[in-house]
């Protein structure tokens, strides 16, 4: 099996939107690629995500960011670097690798990062799509979204993410369950959330 070639990595601009309703929270995330330049070795990559629980506790709100520019050197190993925003880190800038695979049923994201001040945080960020064809117009829809992130100075709060899908494809609309397994800060407070999810 071998990487396609570069120019088939991103379409032009391409936009996701996700949401889920769970038993514990509602979330919702964009994620949005787009080519920088001509023959799409450079890019932008963007991950933003809102959380909230149904009472309406503002405090328990959640919001996060991650936005990279990523330039390809070869066999889909790339160069990126980036902002990332959690309200309990703030603003980081980081830099890193990144792998990119993708055929017409699987897609493969993975960004290990450094983050260059402060608490000298190392993340490894990963997204797994799997879309076999059942039919002209149905695919199983599967997704692991993963973030896993480790700070030099355990004091630290730091966090950690499984987002997990199970569903069908519709021409372009995809449906399913869903669950969030988050782990937030230096005593790994978790929260396990429930639901359905909608994807377009």
């Amino acid at each position: 099996m071998h990487a396609q070639n570069v120019k088939n990595y991103y379409p032009p601009t391409s936009i996701s939107v996700e949401e889920m309703v769970g038993d514990q929270r509602q979330f919702l995330q964009l994620i949005v690629s787009k080519d920088l330049s001509a023959n799409k070795k450079t890019g932008l990559l963007s991950f933003t995500s809102y959380s909230a629980p149904y009472k309406s506790h503002s405090g328990n709100n959640e919001f996060q960011n991650t936005t990279l520019i990523h330039q390809h050197l070869f066999s889909g190993i790339g160069i990126q670097s980036g902002v990332s925003f959690i309200p309990t880190e703030g603003i980081k800038n980081f830099i890193g690798l990144q792998y990119f695979y993708q055929n017409k049923a699987l897609t493969l994201i993975y960004l290990p990062s450094y983050y260059l001040k402060n608490n000298h945080k190392i993340s490894n960020m990963a997204l797994l799509e799997y879309q076999p064809v059942i039919t002209k117009n149905w695919s199983l829809y599967t997704r692991v979204q993963m973030l896993y992130s480790h700070s030099q100075h355990s004091e630290n709060p730091t966090k950690s993410y499984v987002y997990s899908r199970l569903g069908v494809t519709h021409k372009s609309i995809s449906f399913g369950l869903a669950h969030n397994l988050d782990r937030q800060g230096a005593h790994s407070t978790i929260q396990n959330n429930y639901g359905l999810f909608i994807k377009i």
